[in-house]
């Protein structure tokens, strides 16, 4: 799922077009520009927080928070959403952002030109500040147009001052990052593998929770949770007083100063990235005279068979997924995250009428087949289209299906690694027994669910043209479906509104995550395979098959 995108090259005006002022506006634009040009970037910082935002507020926001409704949760909700979006922004994006234009060389040609240096980063501190801004602004005026949000206005200075205060220390330690990473993927990886994570512990996705001793004693010591707190306070229209929390405020401050020394020690202009050299080949000396016949008859090559050659590509794919961490980490190492820190958060949860743990199970199991299979393998295929490997296959003489073949089958071993890996976590962590008799039925329901998403992903490739657009898509769909077919937990387990009910009902997602848990659910009677479920599943197959057979004609 690497989503770093090709650097734009900055045009660079005469020395006269250039003061300081002109230099950081004219600046900011293009890297506004560029943002708006990468799908992944608006996605994660604007996208993402919104949705998150709707699909909960559609669940949860409707419940008093005090005595006669007069407040709702749906009033604690844009804070948290609004305070990720921004980090998102400033963090995440700020720092790839920068790795991105230092590997390609472009930091490196600004230092040269007639452009200051602070006017460089600046310009894309102060386009990322913009972008978080947005991303604010569309939450507070959704929020108060469509879920009648309170701005209570005598608190209106501490938000002002939170955000501010939130988006400098983040700002800075993004550039840290940048500072401390070698590689663009490097970056990105680190960038979003420590913010979400911290967002757990951090009152941004949980919030009030009752965390183990360990996690809230890291996420006291880190900004994201002072980041939180101080901008939700501001949104508290019960609490008296003006909203103000000099202590998280001050932390924050530190954190900051701590990011910009680390930056302004750390931070380069030129690629990091060694070139390897390659290891010159000693030569083969031609052996004297005529080659007899039967030593031609051994040297010549022979043709591998198509076995051989979906191993070659099952090979490469493995190697492809070492190389990318991030996509490893939302398969794999998120799921396992998820199934471990919610149990221990709220040890009594029950959903429907299932310990927690028992039921994140075969829930996590279908989220990471869902992304190995929907969104990291379509956006490797895409990837290898657009650098042009699918063309220069075809002039080789293995079949283009060896390719697709061997990427899928990759994929789905990693997403069976990573199911035994769950089910692993599940036993050790919350006591979590499989029933044996059930596991046929398991394998059944996470093979139709691999070929269901495969197909699905495959048709995404054949219908989207641009590459950079696949992952966005996949993970515009999947992330607000896993909230309404019981794979993310939202509340304690009871119905829907209709309206996202029957969407679920539509989508494969849920039934996966159904014949999942009736196969890896407590014991009982029944071997466990959800026929209906699977019914479902196998007719998505083929609506996705049948699409990416018939791909989209360009223009």
């Amino acid at each position: 799922m690497t989503t770093v995108d090709r650097p734009v090259a900055v045009p660079l005006a005469s020395p006269r077009a250039w003061p300081s002022a002109g230099a950081t506006a004219a600046l900011t634009v293009h890297a506004l520009r560029a943002f708006t040009r990468s799908p992944m970037s608006a996605f994660f910082t604007i996208a993402l927080p919104l949705s998150f935002f709707l699909i909960v507020n559609a669940i949860v926001g409707d419940t008093p928070v005090t005595d006669g409704g007069a407040v709702r949760v749906s009033q604690f909700l844009v804070a948290p959403f609004a305070v990720f979006g921004t980090v998102e922004a400033v963090f995440c994006v700020l720092a790839t952002d920068l790795a991105v234009l230092r590997e390609a060389g472009v930091l490196k040609r600004l230092r040269g030109s007639p452009v200051p240096a602070w006017s460089v980063l600046s310009a894309r501190v102060c386009a990322a500040v913009l972008v978080a801004l947005s991303s604010v602004a569309l939450l507070v005026t959704v929020g108060v147009l469509g879920y009648d949000v309170q701005i209570v206005w005598r608190k209106a200075p501490a938000a002002v001052a939170a955000l501010v205060l939130g988006t400098a220390c983040f700002a800075a330690l993004g550039l840290a990052l940048v500072g401390l990473t070698r590689s663009a993927l490097a970056a990105q990886t680190a960038s979003n593998g420590l913010l979400i994570p911290v967002a757990f512990i951090s009152n941004v996705f949980m919030v009030g929770a009752d965390l183990p001793a360990p996690l809230a004693w890291a996420g006291r010591i880190l900004p994201l949770r002072h980041f939180a707190d101080a901008v939700s306070a501001a949104f508290d229209p019960v609490a008296a007083g003006s909203g103000f929390r000099p202590g998280d405020l001050a932390v924050m401050a530190v954190w900051g100063a701590a990011g910009a020394v680390v930056a302004g020690r750390r931070f380069g202009w030129e690629p990091r990235q060694r070139a390897r050299t390659p290891v010159p080949r000693p030569a083969v000396a031609a052996a004297p005279g005529p080659v007899p016949a039967l030593a031609a008859a051994a040297v010549r090559p022979v043709e591998p068979g198509p076995v051989r050659m979906v191993g070659v590509q099952v090979r490469a794919a493995f190697i492809a997924m070492r190389r990318d961490a991030l996509a490893v980490f939302f398969a794999a190492a998120f799921p396992v995250m998820l199934l471990l820190l919610f149990p221990a958060v709220l040890p009594d949860a029950t959903f429907e009428a299932m310990p927690l743990g028992t039921f994140m199970v075969p829930s996590m199991v279908a989220y990471s087949i869902a992304v190995t299979m929907y969104v990291n393998l379509p956006a490797a295929v895409a990837q290898a289209r657009d650098r042009g490997v699918l063309d220069r296959l075809r002039g080789s003489p293995a079949p283009l299906w060896t390719f697709y073949a061997g990427r899928a089958a990759a994929a789905g071993l990693s997403a069976a690694g990573t199911a035994v890996l769950l089910v692993a976590a599940g036993a050790l962590g919350n006591g979590y027994r499989p029933d044996p008799a059930r596991l046929p039925a398991a394998a059944l329901a996470f093979l139709a669910g691999v070929a269901c998403c495969a197909a699905l992903g495959f048709a995404l490739v054949a219908w989207l043209r641009a590459g950079q657009y696949v992952a966005a898509v996949a993970l515009g769909t999947l992330l607000p479906l896993s909230f309404i077919s019981d794979v993310f937990v939202v509340g304690t387990g009871g119905p829907l509104p209709p309206a996202l009910r029957y969407t679920a009902d539509v989508f494969p997602l849920k039934h996966l995550s159904r014949a999942m848990i009736d196969a890896l659910g407590p014991a009982g009677a029944g071997s466990g395979v959800a026929w209906t479920h699977l019914g479902v599943l196998v007719a998505w197959t083929l609506a996705g098959a049948l699409l990416a057979a018939r791909p989209r004609r360009p223009g």
